[in-house]
C-alpha cells in the first residue's frame, strides 16, 4: 500500500513538470499566485515598458514592439486586426496612434453636448423596453448602447442602420471571440465570419486588416462599456452610495464640459464627477492585466509576464485598508504613491491616447446619461447566480463587483414592488 502511494505521488510530481501549462493550472487551482504575474506598482511600470524589473535579469533582448505585440497575437487570430496594439512595425504603430489622437480631437471639437444627445437618444429608446417589462439586463443595455455610440461617433455608422438585434449580436460575438481566443480552442474563422457579416449589415466592410474597423472598435468598446457598467452600479445601486452623487451627475449632464467634470461639489467630501470616474477606473480597470513577452539576458528562454493592474489598484499598502471599497473621496487627498500606482490606461511608452481627458470624460457622459433614466428609488439591482441555488440577490454593501466577462451577464435591474406602471 505504501509503495502504491509513493508511486502515485511521484507520478503527480512528474506530471506537474512535464505536462505543458499544468504547473500554472495547479497554482491557480490551489489559490497560489502565478509567478509571472506582478502587482507591485514599480514592477508593473517596468513590465509595461518591457524593462527588467530586477537588476539580475539583464536587458530585454526583444524590441518594444515584439514585447507588446506577441501576447496580442491571439487577437489577430480572432479578429484579423492590425493596429497599434498588434503591430511589429514601429512606424505603423506611431501612425496608428497619431490617427487615433486626431480622431479624438475631431470628436471633441464637435462638442460634448452633441455626443450627450446621441447617447441619451440611444439609452432612452433601449430603456423603454425595460420599463414596459419591469425588468431587464443592465449589462446588456450598457453594452449595446455603448457599442451604438462608438459605431456612430467613431465610425460614422448611420443610426438607422443599427437595430438592437444586430448590435446585440455584434457585442455577443466580440465577447465570445475574446474568450475563445484566450482558450486557444482552435479555428475561430466561423465565429469571425458571423461577426463580419453583422458589421457589414451596419455598413462596415473591408478587405485589408489595416482597414478593419475593429482596429478602432475593439479598444474603444473594451475601454468603455465595462467601466461604465461598474460605475453605474456603484453610483446608482449600491446601498451606501452618497445621495449627492446623482445630483452631481445630473448637473454635469445639463452642461457636459471639462469644468463641470473636474469641479468638486461643495459638500463635505468635495467629490467631482472626475473622482467618480477615477475611482471606477481604479477598482475596475478596462485592462485587468497587461502582458509582455520578454527575453532577459539572464534567461535561456523568453517568457510572458503580466502587470496585474487590477491587483495593483487594490493594494492596501497603497490605497488604504478600504482599498476594495468604492470611495471617490479618496482622490481629494490622493498622494504621490497613489497617482503613480494608477494605470487604468496602461503606461509609457504606450499610454492610451484617450487617457488624459477624452476617455474619462466619455465614461462620465455615458454614466450620467444612464443615471438620468434609471431612478434609483424605483429600480433595484439583482445579482443572479451568486448562491448555491442560482437565485437572485439584491446587491449589498459588502459584495465586491466581479469584473470578469462571465459575471457581468448576471446583473439584472428589476422594478421595485408597488412601482409597476
Amino acid at each position: 500500500m505504501l509503495l502504491l502511494i509513493l508511486i502515485t505521488l511521484l507520478t503527480a510530481i512528474l506530471a506537474l513538470h512535464l505536462v505543458p501549462g499544468l504547473p500554472q493550472l495547479w497554482r491557480k487551482r490551489c489559490g497560489k499566485p502565478d509567478s509571472h504575474r506582478f502587482s507591485d506598482p514599480e514592477t508593473c511600470i517596468k513590465i509595461i515598458k518591457g524593462e527588467p524589473f530586477h537588476d539580475s535579469l539583464g536587458i530585454n533582448q526583444l524590441t518594444l514592439e515584439e514585447s507588446r505585440a506577441t501576447p496580442n497575437e491571439r487577437l489577430v487570430r480572432a479578429f484579423q486586426i492590425d493596429n497599434g496594439f498588434t503591430t511589429y512595425e514601429p512606424a505603423y504603430g506611431r501612425q496608428f496612434k497619431k490617427t487615433a489622437t486626431e480622431k479624438l480631437h475631431d470628436i471633441t471639437h464637435e462638442g460634448w453636448s452633441k455626443i450627450d444627445e446621441v447617447i441619451q437618444d440611444f439609452a432612452s429608446m433601449y430603456f423603454e423596453k425595460y420599463e414596459s417589462q419591469n425588468h431587464g439586463r443592465l449589462d446588456l443595455m450598457v453594452e449595446v448602447v455603448t457599442l451604438k455610440v462608438i459605431l456612430s461617433v467613431f465610425l460614422d455608422v448611420d443610426r438607422d442602420a443599427m437595430s438592437d438585434e444586430v448590435v446585440t449580436r455584434i457585442a455577443e460575438n466580440i465577447n465570445h471571440l475574446w474568450i475563445q481566443s484566450k482558450a486557444n480552442s482552435g479555428s475561430l474563422s466561423d465565429d469571425f465570419r458571423a461577426l463580419k457579416t453583422d458589421l457589414k449589415d451596419v455598413g462596415l466592410d473591408w478587405t485589408d486588416n489595416k482597414e478593419n474597423p475593429l482596429n478602432i472598435l475593439l479598444p474603444a468598446y473594451e475601454t468603455l462599456w465595462r467601466v461604465v457598467a461598474h460605475c453605474l452600479v456603484e453610483v446608482v445601486f449600491r446601498p451606501s452610495a452618497n445621495a449627492e452623487w446623482l445630483p452631481l451627475l445630473e448637473a454635469f449632464k445639463a452642461n457636459p464640459c471639462s469644468e463641470n467634470f473636474s469641479k468638486p461639489q461643495p459638500g463635505q467630501d468635495r467629490v467631482s464627477v472626475l473622482f467618480l470616474i477615477k475611482e471606477a477606473l481604479r477598482l475596475y480597470p478596462p485592462t485587468r492585466r497587461i502582458y509582455r513577452k520578454v527575453h532577459f539576458a539572464s534567461k535561456k528562454e523568453p517568457e510572458v509576464v503580466a502587470a496585474d493592474v487590477e491587483a495593483c489598484h487594490r493594494l492596501p499598502q497603497v490605497w488604504g485598508e478600504d482599498s476594495h471599497r468604492y470611495r471617490p473621496a479618496r482622490w481629494a487627498s490622493a498622494n504621490k504613491s497613489m497617482h503613480r500606482a494608477f494605470m487604468p490606461f496602461g503606461g509609457s511608452p504606450w499610454i492610451c491616447p484617450a487617457s488624459s481627458s477624452f476617455g474619462p470624460m466619455m465614461i462620465g457622459v455615458l454614466v450620467a446619461a444612464f443615471a438620468s433614466i434609471i431612478s434609483a428609488g424605483e429600480w433595484e439591482l439583482r445579482v443572479r447566480g451568486q448562491d448555491t441555488n442560482g437565485s437572485s440577490q439584491v446587491l449589498d454593501d459588502q459584495t465586491v463587483l466581479d469584473s470578469s466577462r462571465r459575471e457581468n451577464a448576471a446583473w439584472e435591474i428589476v422594478r421595485r414592488s408597488g412601482e409597476e406602471s
